[in-house]
């Protein structure tokens, strides 16, 4: 019936509406990371989206669970506007440009269709093999003035959960004028978060809590520190925590099923850490502020607050310093993480990271770091550094032997950007170094950064 309706128009409508209509242009759901967030509105009417009020948008989408299939309905209605199209995308809150589950028809005979982002303007048919992926209407359908038009789709969401999702709807209502102007667009964002219980079996053991960049077993307040151990997480999967995984305190108490509870100085009822990583056999989190120095406990908890809560055995820390300053390596390597200062170009030889290159005499460069200690402003355990937040104590930096003059040290202080376990230095190279893998040391309350930690010179 639809075609019928279709097929009468062919020879009235201009070619480039007919194309629109029927195909639209790709990436236009009001993702930031398509077109800069463009939606219809780009091609139809000459009125921003939603400012025509005597139409509306519903869609109904719930939170979702790992593994289980809803319905996303799509609901237009207008009083005058008979033509009706959309376009959806839902993606990653932590990566805009990943687009998260799969998208079919609930019926092969509705007026959708799903499309992989293949590059061209029109898209290819599924699978989509990890390129992004879009639903739209088919062949322009027509519904009645002032009645609900429902578009449906069946979304598989992502099999291991990925925090939470956006979901972006871009939606016409078409005149049926013969052009583009005059049509109205509406759009549609919403965050939907994984609603699904946790379900993780294997008792976890924690086996050697370590200074995150040193690998020593010293760390201090609101340091980085990596737990070690088995059993966390299943052995295929792995979890980085981001933008979709933060909270109004910054970073998340639980990633994938996981938590971990500390106790120490000052601190008698357990809290919990926040954790920026997550894998079967390694947690990273950020210890708390404690106050003073004695041991420290911590307990791993998986599905957390759940019937099927899991417990492991409390393992106590004895390294507890007031400051345990140690520099992030490059891996397998003596190489600081390090990077030319306002760039993202890394300071290392090729062979130990591609696209990096030694630094000279004079270049300013960029040190990462933790457990240096107390900030001016103070920012709150597992929050990002907004801005500059300089070192509370003063610090000696050297490299190749030679002290570096306080002008020659731009900044000391937490990352901005980063959570407030992160800290970095902006240095200059001397003109003394010599060529090769050059000693940098930092000393703050009379502890020195341990070695080696090297940084390439090359003359």
């Amino acid at each position: 019936m639809l075609r019928k309706l279709v097929l009468p128009l062919l020879a009235v409508m201009p070619a480039a509406l007919l194309a629109e209509s029927a195909t639209p242009s790709l990436g236009y759901a009001g993702a930031p990371t398509d077109h800069n967030g463009q939606t219809c509105v780009t091609c139809h009417n000459t009125s921003p989206a939603n400012s025509d009020a005597r139409g509306s948008l519903t869609v109904m989408v719930n939170d979702y669970v790992p593994n289980s299939p809803q319905t996303i309905r799509i609901i237009l209605r207008h009083p005058q506007f008979t033509h009706f199209g959309f376009q959806i995308s839902i993606r990653q809150v932590s990566d805009e440009t990943q687009t998260s589950g799969n998208l079919s028809l609930v019926n092969s005979t509705d007026p959708v269709q799903v499309l992989c982002d293949d590059g061209s303007n029109s898209g290819s048919k599924p699978p989509c093999n990890n390129l992004r992926q879009f639903a739209e209407q088919k062949n322009a359908p027509f519904g009645t003035a002032d009645v609900p038009y429902e578009f449906d789709l069946l979304w598989d969401p992502p099999a291991p959960e990925v925090g939470k999702l956006h979901v972006y709807v871009a939606a016409v209502a078409g005149d049926g004028n013969g052009t583009v102007s005059g049509d109205s667009v509406y759009t549609f964002v919403k965050t939907i978060a994984n609603a699904g219980s946790c379900s993780l079996t294997a008792k976890p053991l924690l086996r050697t809590p370590q200074n995150a960049a040193s690998g020593g077993t010293d760390f201090s307040s609101n340091a980085l520190v990596s737990i070690f151990g088995t059993g966390f997480l299943d052995p295929a999967r792995q979890r980085s925590a981001g933008l979709g995984d933060f909270t109004a305190a910054g970073f998340p108490t639980e990633l994938a099923c996981v938590s971990v509870q500390a106790t120490g100085p000052g601190i008698a009822q357990p809290v919990l850490l926040p954790i920026t990583y997550v894998q079967a056999d390694q947690i990273n989190v950020q210890m708390p502020v404690f106050s003073g120095t004695g041991p420290v406990t911590l307990r791993v908890i998986l599905n957390p607050g759940q019937g099927n809560q899991i417990t492991s055995i409390d393992s106590t820390l004895t390294g507890l310093q007031p400051f345990a300053p140690a520099f992030f390596l490059f891996a397998n390597s003596t190489s600081i993480a390090a990077q030319f200062a306002g760039t993202a170009t890394p300071v290392a030889n090729p062979s130990v990271v591609v696209g990096a290159r030694p630094a000279r005499a004079g270049d300013w460069l960029t040190l990462y770091g933790t457990g240096f200690g107390d900030s001016n402003p103070s920012v709150a355990t597992g929050q990002l550094a907004s801005g500059i937040a300089g070192l509370v104590n003063g610090i000696t930096v050297t490299i190749g032997g030679t002290t570096l003059a306080p002008s020659d040290v731009y900044y000391a202080g937490l990352s901005p950007g980063s959570i407030s376990g992160l800290y970095q230095f902006d240095v200059r190279v001397p003109d003394s170094a010599p060529a090769g893998d050059i000693p940098v040391t930092i000393s703050i309350g009379g502890i020195q950064t341990p070695g080696p930690a090297t940084i390439p010179i090359q003359k």
